[in-house]
């Protein structure tokens, strides 16, 4: 498999995140790429400054001393990502592969806020793109929860997602709502939809411009969407436990349930007997990295998860005892379950902006067991994280040094918090001796 990427030169955005950082170490380290080619916002300065910061001065410098990456000053947000004249005629001519990772997620935005980082951005990164004289792949990594808002209107509680794309309605037009929410902020579509989040539709709606937009230009074998789960902890690589904390949704709900001071937890949700019927998915970051990787070079087009699976997701009851063995607050927390939807006024504020922790995804990876049982046949997946290894709760738990860095990001909003961690965390995820 390794082999599609000898000589060839790949565009990376996002490569200064959590994912974009796994993917560079992974290409860098693994492949015979010519070049990598990465944009960042600040330039090879930035770039330091957030590899240092989450990964160890020997890997970071080894990743900086490779010839093949070369850093590019530049902006997504930006037509031709900002770069300069020399360097956009340098990547029409040289490019092979593009794959978009940067994106923001802020879960707690409305549509106005998030449409021109997400959708905008990546509009303009395409358009870029069909510029490239030698492109083969199009990589775009989206979300596994753009299809979120089926959820609200199955009957069921544990709603299957396949690697399809799901049409909001027989007559959707996604260039006339992209039209309407540059221009009202939102869509007729959006608003007759209930996503958990923002985010989730301008994802979904970016699915779909990137798949009219090749289609039109008959090149649908280029394009790949990745959707990830939620992206925790690497169980392998650059190194096992590697991650960025502010960037693992699951870690930040831990340490918030560990600091929240009340005994209530107040849950929205549809689901019966929620605590063993609501599950999550949390995908280690390599696996997300290695699916990417493993079906851009295959020639998988379309839609692939980067998930954890049925098989190894968790249930709400597992990850809540967990984290409550870690809690150091002298009394008890439970939770309070709601029957009513995810944008339930009545929920604790960390259940509004984490939306999902009610409900429960079985999120299909066909696509991924096809071609690891086609690959074992080759004997050629020996080195690759397809799949998760690890059980992911005690694995983010024992990420405590992380777990503390969030707590203490978190309680600089409150005087409460703060206290809270000086009186009953002032030695948890700290190194012996603190």
């Amino acid at each position: 498999m390794w082999h599609y990427y000898n000589e060839k030169s790949v565009l990376v955005t996002g490569g200064s995140g959590f994912l974009g950082t796994a993917l560079i170490h992974r290409l860098i380290t693994t492949t015979s790429l010519s070049y990598i080619y990465l944009v960042c916002r600040g330039g090879i300065d930035n770039l330091r400054a957030k590899w240092e910061a989450s990964l160890s001065a020997q890997i970071a410098n080894m990743l900086f001393e490779s010839k093949k990456l070369v850093v590019l000053e530049g902006d997504v947000s930006f037509p031709s990502m900002g770069l300069s004249k020399p360097d956009q005629e340098m990547l029409r001519e040289n490019i092979n592969i593009i794959i978009h990772a940067a994106s923001p997620i802020n879960l707690g935005s409305p549509l106005h806020k998030v449409s021109q980082g997400i959708i905008g951005a990546t509009e303009m990164v395409a358009e870029f793109a069909s510029s490239f004289r030698a492109l083969d792949r199009f990589v775009y990594v989206s979300t596994a929860f753009c299809n979120a808002h089926i959820y609200e209107k199955s009957p069921g509680s544990d709603l299957l997602i396949t690697e399809d794309f799901y049409h909001l309605n027989k007559e959707d037009s996604p260039l006339d709502e992209w039209i309407a929410v540059q221009k009202y902020g939102t869509s007729e579509t959006y608003e007759a939809n209930d996503f958990p989040w923002a985010y989730a539709y301008a994802k979904h709606l970016t699915e779909r411009l990137l798949a009219q937009r090749f289609a039109g230009m008959g090149g649908e074998e280029k394009l790949l969407i990745m959707r990830p789960s939620i992206i925790g902890p690497a169980q392998r690589l650059p190194f096992p436990g590697y991650c960025v904390p502010m960037s693992s949704p699951c870690s930040v709900v831990a340490a918030g349930l560990m600091l929240i001071p009340s005994w209530r937890w107040e849950i929205a949700t549809k689901t019966p007997t929620p605590e063993i019927n609501n599950h999550y998915d949390v995908v280690p970051v390599d696996v997300v990295v290695d699916r990417l990787l493993c079906h851009l070079a295959i020639g998988t087009q379309g839609c692939v998860h980067a998930v954890s699976g049925v098989k190894s997701r968790f249930s709400f009851e597992r990850l809540f005892q967990s984290v409550m063995k870690c809690r150091q607050i002298p009394w008890d927390l439970r939770p309070v379950w709601i029957a009513d939807g995810w944008k339930s006024p009545d929920q604790h504020k960390m259940s509004r902006l984490y939306a999902i922790i009610g409900t429960s995804f079985a999120f299909s990876e066909d696509k991924t067991v096809r071609i690891s049982n086609e690959l074992e046949l080759s004997k050629a997946t020996s080195d690759l994280n397809l799949f998760t290894e690890v059980d992911m709760v005690d694995h983010l738990l024992a990420q405590s040094q992380h777990i503390r860095f969030i707590m203490d990001r978190l309680s600089h909003k409150s005087l409460l918090s703060q206290l809270l961690v000086w009186i009953f965390y002032r030695n948890y995820g700290k190194p012996c001796g603190h």
